[in-house]
């Protein structure tokens, strides 16, 4: 199949190089920045345009891989009529890029993607979405020469696993920075916490998350607790904030399960 490329960051560096290894031709690259384009070009033999204008016309499909928040100032500047055009958006729906064609669909990486370090793994989660079955099967057949976890999902669902990756990855990592600083603040080698961030998720392999909760708050322990608080005091206030908000949150979790009738 003949894929051009719109937008040459992380996205379409990671899908671009699979499905030119799995005998698709890319055949163009566009980027606003030419430079960036060549790179990506030069991998899978594509020809490169920063002009939407010279975007080619000869495509089987068009693969719309650029930022979120432009993705639909993008899309309004082109038509591609009956031709299929996938976005790679998880929070936006396939609507933003009506004008650019009447047959819509949506591949999104349920994954941190980074052009510098492409995932290795063979089933990288992808999520797929389409304006109808034709163009969703078609989706779901270039989704699986890229990965072979491949879930179908509405626009519904799709929100609710972008709030999921914000708060598992996101988050979680914004908290694992916290930490760091503390670390380095205190003398402290992170690394010496990588064993107990490793445990924390191998714990996934075996049972929920929700049946693993430990710590202070679970227990109610105050007096540990308002230890930890004086100690943030000295960092910043809004930590301690976050300290207090996930507490109350992990609290109010185990006794609303406390409460819940045995089944």
């Amino acid at each position: 199949m003949k894929i051009v490329f719109i937008g040459s960051g992380n996205i379409a560096h990671f899908f671009a190089g699979r499905l030119h290894n799995k005998g698709h031709e890319i055949i163009q690259v566009y980027s606003r920045t030419k430079a960036n384009g060549s790179a990506l070009a030069s991998l899978t033999g594509a020809s490169v345009t920063d002009r939407l204008d010279d975007i080619s016309t000869e495509a089987d499909l068009y693969i719309l891989a650029v930022k979120d928040d432009v993705l639909q100032q993008v899309a309004g500047k082109l038509d591609f009529g009956s031709k299929p055009v996938i976005h790679c958006a998880g929070a936006v729906s396939l609507d933003v890029i009506q004008h650019a064609s009447e047959k819509r669909a949506v591949i999104w990486a349920l994954y941190s993607i980074q052009k510098n370090n492409l995932p290795r793994i063979p089933d990288v989660p992808l999520i797929v979405e389409g304006s109808d079955r034709e163009v969703e099967e078609l989706a779901r057949s270039i989704a699986l020469d890229i990965s072979t976890n491949v879930v179908m999902a509405s626009y519904k669902q799709r929100q609710v696993l972008h709030l999921n990756a914000v708060f598992a990855n996101n988050f979680t990592n914004h908290l694992l920075a916290i930490t760091e600083s503390i670390c380095a603040d205190n003398a402290l080698p992170f690394s010496i916490l990588h064993p107990i961030i490793v445990q924390t998720v191998q714990q996934l392999s075996g049972s929920l998350p929700s049946e693993r909760q430990t710590g202070p708050a679970v227990r109610h322990d105050q007096d540990t607790m308002n230890k930890h608080l004086e100690l943030l005091a000295q960092y910043s206030s809004k930590w301690q904030e976050i300290y207090r908000d996930i507490s109350a949150s992990i609290q109010q979790m185990t006794d609303d399960k406390q409460e819940q009738p045995n089944t």
